[in-house]
């Protein structure tokens, strides 16, 4: 997705787009950050779990976002800015995600809006999307179930031994394309301890 295109999206949510990250910085790839959902419960910080539907769907997913994030440190009151994970592939090319980073317009709706725009989840009301803070050690997730959305928190991504042991795992697939894998391989060898 070119830029302009991405600021056009980005902004029908109430996002403005401050750029892509540089490929080659080390952080945790979105392929490997999207998997906070599936993290064990010791390692997840908190969950916002809602059902589909509740009447207050939009509403409830907003606000409860916007908590789970601020609190957990995605971004700060004052300073919302962070990280998304976009397709930055071609069109008719596989899909590869990379970070974008944004922050949070006065109006702005990750729900509604920026899930209806394809960006930010699948339709209005369907979020599904990965975020990840500036300072690397806040990941943000929404993952939607039949009848069910949940946004969970993990905290410290680079101290948490399933994000490494899956890496690893993703890193020596044969399937995982290149980008990923090297991607994985950088960011392992820059928190390794």
């Amino acid at each position: 997705m070119d830029e302009s295109t991405l600021t056009d999206a980005l902004s029908g949510a109430g996002l403005k787009f401050s750029g892509m990250i540089e490929s080659t910085t080390p952080l945790i790839p979105p392929a490997l950050a999207g998997f906070a959902n599936s993290c064990p419960a010791e390692s997840v910080t908190d969950v916002e779990y809602l059902t589909s539907d509740d009447p207050q769907f939009l509403e409830k997913a907003n606000s409860g976002w916007y908590r789970l994030s601020r609190e957990g440190g995605l971004f700060a009151e004052g300073e919302p800015e962070f990280l998304l994970a976009v397709n930055c592939a071609e069109p008719g090319e596989p899909h590869t995600w990379w970070w974008a980073r944004v922050s949070l317009s006065n109006r702005w709706d990750i729900a509604g809006a920026g899930a209806e725009i394809g960006v930010l989840g699948n339709g209005s009301g369907h979020p599904a999307f990965v975020m990840l803070s500036l300072d690397e050690n806040a990941i943000v997730r929404a993952q939607q179930g039949e009848k069910s959305t949940e946004f969970v928190l993990v905290r410290e991504p680079h101290r948490v031994p399933f994000f490494r042991q899956h890496g690893e795992w993703m890193a020596g697939r044969p399937r995982t394309g290149q980008f990923v894998r090297t991607a994985i391989e950088r960011w392992l060898a820059a928190t390794s301890e």
